[in-house]
């Protein structure tokens, strides 16, 4: 017997935007543990941490979009907060929140 097709579509998640303090930055290297360097839309290089509750979760590779939090002590240094998917980050262009040439730049 076959199986019925389901008509329910997926909703589709709010995506997470930037507020005031957060920056949306590109991840650039790969430290191991919880480091990675990220460029941000803002200019600047930063080492950021990945919490654990990110961790345990949320596979974070280089070229991946992340929305970061730099620490007001230290400000070359930032928390991760959370990742984009490649659907969101389609969204974030097409809601003009990033354009996709600051993209492409930060990717290198």
């Amino acid at each position: 017997m076959a199986k019925k097709k389901s008509n329910t579509e997926q909703p589709t998640r709010e995506v997470v935007k930037p507020i005031e303090g957060e920056v949306i930055c590109v991840v650039k290297k790969l430290f191991g543990g919880e480091h990675v360097q990220v460029i941000c839309t803002d200019g600047k290089e930063r080492l950021g941490r990945i919490p654990g509750k990110l961790k345990k979760k949320v596979w974070i590779r280089e070229g991946d979009v992340v929305l970061a939090a730099p620490w007001d002590f230290q400000p070359n240094k930032c928390d991760i907060v959370y990742r984009y998917t490649e659907s969101e980050v389609r969204r974030l262009v097409e809601d003009k929140v990033i354009s996709q040439d600051v993209i492409e730049q930060l990717r290198g």
